[in-house]
């Protein structure tokens, strides 16, 4: 159960590091409006993301289990 714990904790602040870069990078480097997607323009960076990201959390989950022993 421990080991479970960890895992999805490591998943689960990976996912808001990831998250959170991503809508800073959205709204202060490109500056959207509200309104605006950044997926429509360009339909790769929703793949792109999504498998940084899952990686990224993927690794920190491992990373939380190792460190949990």
């Amino acid at each position: 159960m421990k080991t479970f714990l960890y895992s999805l904790l490591g998943f689960v602040i990976a996912s808001v590091i990831a998250w959170g870069a991503m809508l800073l990078w959205g709204g202060l480097v490109l500056q959207l409006p509200p309104g605006d997607s950044y997926w429509d323009r360009t339909p790769y960076a929703a793949d792109i993301f999504l498998a940084c990201w899952l990686c990224f959390a993927t690794g920190a989950a491992v990373l939380a289990v190792r460190l949990a022993r």
